[in-house]
C-alpha cells in the first residue's frame, strides 16, 4: 500500500515522518538521499521510496505566500 507523509526531523539514525496524526522512524539509512524536513515522500511496503517533488513544492509555495501576506499586513500596519 501506497502512502504519503511529510519529513519532520532527523533523530540519530532515523527519519521522523508525519502520516496523519503520527510520527513514524524510518532508518536513515533506506530513505533517498536529498532528503529534508518538509518534503512530501512516498511509503510503500514500510519504507520511503521516493520524494513527492510536485506536493513538496505545492506546500512550499502555499507557505511562501502565506509568510508574505503576514508580513505585508504587519507591515502595513506597523507604517500606515
Amino acid at each position: 500500500m501506497k502512502q504519503t507523509g511529510i519529513v519532520d526531523r532527523f533523530e540519530g539514525d532515523y527519519v521522523v515522518v508525519e502520516i496523519g496524526n503520527q510520527m513514524v522512524n524510518f532508518p536513515l539509512a533506506e530513505a533517498p538521499a536529498m532528503l529534508g524536513e518538509g518534503m512530501v515522500v512516498i511509503i510503500k511496503d514500510g519504507r520511503i521510496v521516493d520524494i513527492d517533488q510536485i506536493e513538496t513544492q505545492r506546500i512550499e509555495d502555499d507557505m511562501r505566500r502565506r509568510f508574505e501576506r503576514i508580513l505585508g499586513k504587519q507591515t502595513n500596519e506597523t507604517f500606515p
